[in-house]
């Protein structure tokens, strides 16, 4: 019987308790079918709000009809190595005078730069210390190329560059620059929260509030 492999990402794995599972199908079922299925076997999961599911690192319609050995991805909603030179992953403090250095373009007469830092913020009486980043990475540097690239033809830019943290970062850290270059300041502008938006959206991607107790949580929990 064919059968499909299930990864669980971010709040999801610790909602199921399930890292991968296999599931076996018929043939002509869908990706509705998988929903369908989840939801019955983690109640948690389908009663869950903004749960997406992906089918080869790709987000596809819910009819859309499985074969024998697809990967889905259980992908949460999203807060948030390298695929290009634009397009990166990175586990260390991001360089943004650097990243603005390298998106040099005598045609541009205009660079708009965004850099995300993690803010102190404190709830219930507890002081947020540090935020832990995790994706799944392969799908994660495919969003982030097709959002550039998505950008790049949708706005009348030149270039643009999008850098994500991950793991822990403490206070005042960028978890996430991104610089676009354009012929005038408008389209850069434009581009550059467009796009700032759109990994928000729809990069796997997810944080956890790191507080001084030492207690964490996931900043969008299902």
């Amino acid at each position: 019987m064919p059968s499909i492999s299930v990864k669980f990402y971010g709040p999801a794995r610790e909602v199921t308790g399930e890292t991968q599972i296999s599931i076996d199908f018929e043939d002509g079922e869908t990706l509705a079918d998988v929903t369908r299925r989840l939801a019955e076997r983690f109640p948690r999961l389908g009663e869950a709000s903004g749960v997406r599911l992906a089918l080869n690192r790709a987000f596809v319609p819910p009819e859309h009809v499985l074969s024998d050995g697809d990967e889905v991805a259980v992908i949460p909603p999203v807060s948030g190595g390298s695929s290009s030179e634009r397009v990166a992953l990175v586990r260390k403090p991001i360089d943004m005078g650097d990243l603005v250095a390298d998106m040099h373009d005598t045609h541009a007469g205009a660079v708009a730069s965004f850099a995300g830092n993690v803010r102190r913020d404190a709830r219930d009486g507890k002081e947020l210390v540090a935020l832990d980043y995790e994706a799944y990475e392969e799908m994660a540097l495919e969003q982030l190329g097709c959002i550039r690239t998505r950008a790049i033809e949708q706005h009348d830019i030149l270039d643009a560059a999008i850098v994500h943290r991950l793991g822990r970062l403490g206070l005042g850290e960028t978890s996430i620059a991104v610089v676009v270059i354009a012929g005038h300041r408008r389209e850069a502008f434009d581009a550059c929260r467009w796009i700032v938006d759109a990994v928000k959206a729809d990069a796997p991607i997810w944080k956890k509030d790191v507080w001084a107790d030492g207690s964490v949580s996931w900043v969008d929990p299902i």
